[in-house]
């Protein structure tokens, strides 16, 4: 898992949306809800500094999508990527593979 092959002291960069993506992801596979609420606590705790969903990265989002022709949340991490210099770490392979693709400067990190 990319999470537990960082340092602990390494925070991870996400958009306001992640908390919400994650639980909804959990949920949606029935996970009872004690496994929701440690992972709630673990994406709030402080390895994960959240960004602004404002109107800037939204529009470099919506660049990104263009681009790249990525769903609406995977552009949202792009740009957010992109916007602040950082890697994104992902284990989709097709944003993995479009991301580089459109944007060969990123550095992407995850699996092919």
């Amino acid at each position: 898992m990319l999470f537990d092959s960082h340092p602990d002291s390494a925070q991870f960069l996400v958009p306001e949306l992640f908390r919400v993506e994650v639980i909804a992801g959990l949920a949606r596979r029935g996970e009872p809800p004690e496994l929701m609420d440690a992972v709630d606590a673990l994406v709030r705790g402080p390895r994960f500094c959240t960004w602004p969903l404002d109107q800037e990265l939204l529009g470099e989002a919506v660049r990104v999508a263009r681009i790249a022709r990525l769903r609406a949340y995977d552009a949202v991490y792009v740009a957010l990527a992109l916007a602040r210099g950082e890697p994104i770490l992902t284990l989709d392979a097709e944003v993995v593979s479009r991301s580089h693709t459109s944007f060969p400067d990123l550095r992407v990190f995850g699996a092919i």
